[in-house]
């Protein structure tokens, strides 16, 4: 009898730390994982470039952003100042030939420079106003010798133009110089669109009635 028990004492005690085993290796797994997280918490190497290839995206869009933003800023300042000044030469001559208007136009390329200017159309347009009605305006000179810069459209002779009221009085001139530009990022799509910008400016002539670019500048236009 005595036998008997201790055969079962000894297949408990066996069974007992078979069991025991499983728990202890669970146990010491858990200790060496949780013994790796904290040595993985506490090193801190290679956090900055974590860190970096977080920001770095972000950063490299403010610079291209800004490297646009400054490039169509100076780009529109030069176009608006360029139209102007075409204006006022234009009005500050007496009479003008297709030479004359190129050389003028040659004038505009080196105020765009570095900028480029294939994308840069320009039109003079003289206008006149009837002698009996400041409303009725028209192109007074023919367009042999007012060429445009890039194929820029150009009003023919006579055609109607219309003024912002009160810009001409009956019998009175202006030079009028349209410009288009169309803007290209250096990052089309990205984050700016290619688009396309108008420029207009006027200028009185200053020797006399009008800038000849006929013979004369009186008109048939209105008779």
């Amino acid at each position: 009898m005595s036998d008997r028990i201790g055969i079962m004492t000894s297949r408990q005690s066996v069974e007992a730390g078979a069991c025991a085993m499983p728990i202890a290796l669970t146990k010491w797994a858990i200790a060496r994982a949780g013994r790796a997280m904290r040595k993985f918490g506490a090193d801190i190497r290679g956090i900055a470039a974590v860190e970096f290839g977080f920001i770095a995206p972000i950063m490299l869009l403010f610079l291209i952003g800004t490297i646009e933003l400054t490039r169509a800023v100076a780009i529109d300042q030069r176009f608006d100042h360029l139209t102007s000044t075409i204006a006022d030469l234009v009005a500050r001559e007496d009479k003008l030939t297709a030479d004359d208007v190129k050389a003028i136009y040659g004038i505009a390329g080196e105020m765009m420079s570095p900028y480029d200017t294939k994308d840069l159309k320009i039109s003079i347009i003289p206008v006149m106003s009837s002698a009996s009605n400041a409303e009725n305006t028209r192109v007074y000179p023919a367009t042999t010798n007012r060429p445009s810069f890039n194929g820029g459209a150009q009003p023919a002779r006579c055609q109607a133009y219309s003024l912002t009221k009160g810009v001409l009085s009956k019998n009175e001139s202006v030079v009028v110089v349209e410009a288009t530009y169309k803007f290209k990022p250096m990052f089309a799509g990205y984050l700016m669109n290619t688009s396309d910008w108008t420029s207009k400016a006027f200028a009185k002539p200053r020797k006399g009635l009008c800038v000849v670019f006929d013979d004369n500048c009186l008109s048939s236009c209105f008779s």
